[in-house]
Parts: structure tokens; C-alpha cells; sequence
């Protein structure tokens, strides 16, 4: 007799505990797989030419995420800032690390100064690389860059990267559906947000689209509620329209549910076993 108690007794504390472990189980996945991927710290670092005395100086600012356990992630974010800032250095050397690339900005400045010693011009260059959606293994992230190395006005040039955990272009036609319909989507809100009639060409409006026609940036991302659209100055008129953004409302027209990418899994079962064992 006392042996039935005690296998009921543990049959019992068996279905309890089970229980609690699956209460616990879905808590843990209704937060965590919305998370995405864990992010360690923001980077932000800064040069200048420590020689520099006056105003007319260079300065470079650089801003990114760094994400926790993820490091040919983290090593695709830093190929994006170095390729930005190779654009105005003349070349790479030995160069390594994102430090070094700054580095070589401001060297590169000393040397106009010293070609040119009558110019009064400031250099200064900002890279800021922002996340705009990381979740089910997809991440969306804008490259934003603000320089200005001479000339008549400031330069300014955004892009979107969108990959998976491993740092990986993906096709984002396919997370986000047919082109065709987002197109006219995009086109409708376009067309209202810069008051331009429906019948109207796009050319009176002083817009330059190819054949008068509208079409989608090269530029296409998303956040947690809009797919972003993003032209850049000149890319669709002259500098007087500026960059132009388009948010379009996200509906996913694939029927295929998105699941995390196996190291997403990994990490959170990982977690899920650290808090079973903090139970015992």
C-alpha cells in the first residue's frame, strides 16, 4: 500500500511539475522568439586629428549594434561600415579593424591639409547603422551616412540590408511578397503623400522615373509594422525633393509561417534549460 502512495505520489508531482515546466515553456517562447537576436551593446567611437587647434578639423563618428554571440553577423555589419569608409580614404593598407579605417579618414585629411594649407574646409563623416526589425531570424538594418569632405552642400546616403542571423543577404521579394503589388501600393501612397493626381505624369511633378513610370527604390526594408521604401537624393528628381521615404503596411502574402533560424532555437532552448535548472 505504501508503495502505491509513494508511485502516485510522484505521478502526481510528475503532472505538476510537467505542467508548470509547459506553463513556463510557452512564456519563455511568447517573449523570447519576438526578441530575435540578443543584442550585447551599441559601439560608439569617434576620431578626430589631435593636432588640430582651429575649427576647420576632421571628425568621424561611427554607430553600430553589436550583437551577443554572433559574430559573422557582427562581422557582416563591420564590412558594411568599412566598405562606407573606404569611399573616402585612398586606400586600405593594413588596415583591419573599423578603428584603423577611421583612422586612415583622419590621415587622409592631414594630407589635404598639408597639400592645400590655405583651406578652411572641415571634414567631417557619421555612419550610424540602426535595426529596424530583428525578429524570426530576419533582420532589417539602416546604413545611414552624413559627410562632408568640401564642396557646395552635404552629402547624405541611406541603405537598407536585410539578412539573417549568419549575416546573409536574403531575398526580401520573398519575405514580403510580389513586387507587382507593392509597387502599386507604393505608387497610390507616393502619389498622395506629394499631392500628385492620379492622372497626372510624374515628369510635371519634376520627378525622373525611367519612361515616366513609377518604380520601387533599390532600397526596400521593413519594420515591425511598415515595409520601408527609401529613395535617395537624385535618385528619382534633383536635390530640391530630398530623399523621399515610403512606408507601405506589412501583410505577408506567403502562407508559409515564419519560423526562427536553427540558432535562434539553440539559444532559446539554451535559456529555457538554464531557468529549468535554477528550479532545482
Amino acid at each position: 500500500m505504501i508503495k502505491i502512495n509513494k508511485i502516485a505520489l510522484f505521478l502526481i508531482l510528475t503532472i505538476c511539475s510537467c505542467q508548470h515546466i509547459e506553463e513556463q515553456s510557452l512564456l519563455l517562447t511568447s517573449k523570447l522568439f519576438n526578441k530575435g537576436v540578443a543584442v550585447e551593446r551599441i559601439t560608439q567611437l569617434k576620431e578626430s586629428d589631435p593636432t588640430c587647434i582651429t575649427k576647420n578639423c576632421a571628425v568621424i563618428e561611427v554607430n553600430y549594434p553589436i550583437f551577443k554571440s554572433q559574430s559573422l553577423l557582427n562581422k557582416r555589419i563591420e564590412s558594411i561600415i568599412k566598405k562606407e569608409i573606404e569611399g573616402f580614404i585612398p586606400s586600405v593598407g593594413n588596415a583591419k579593424t573599423i578603428s584603423d579605417y577611421m583612422q586612415l579618414f583622419i590621415k587622409s585629411y592631414v594630407v589635404f591639409k598639408n597639400q592645400f594649407p590655405e583651406s578652411k574646409t572641415p571634414w567631417f563623416l557619421e555612419i550610424k547603422v540602426k535595426i529596424n526589425y530583428n525578429d524570426l531570424g530576419w533582420l532589417s538594418f539602416t546604413s545611414y551616412s552624413k559627410s562632408y569632405t568640401g564642396g557646395v552642400r552635404t552629402s547624405e546616403w541611406l541603405q537598407y540590408i536585410n539578412t539573417d542571423t549568419l549575416g546573409r543577404s536574403i531575398d526580401i521579394e520573398q519575405k514580403i511578397g510580389d513586387f507587382g503589388k507593392l509597387r502599386k501600393q507604393a505608387e497610390i501612397i507616393f502619389r498622395n503623400q506629394n499631392n500628385i493626381s492620379s492622372d497626372s505624369r510624374l515628369s510635371a511633378a519634376g520627378y525622373t522615373f525611367k519612361n515616366n513610370k513609377f518604380h520601387l527604390p533599390e532600397n526596400i526594408g521593413r519594420n515591425e509594422t511598415h515595409v520601408l521604401l527609401h529613395y535617395n537624393n537624385y535618385e528619382i528628381g534633383d536635390n530640391i525633393q530630398g530623399a523621399i521615404l515610403l512606408k507601405i503596411p506589412y501583410q505577408s502574402t506567403t502562407n508559409a509561417s515564419e519560423l526562427p533560424y536553427y540558432q535562434d532555437i539553440i539559444m532559446y532552448y539554451d535559456k529555457f534549460l538554464t531557468w529549468l535548472s535554477n528550479l532545482n
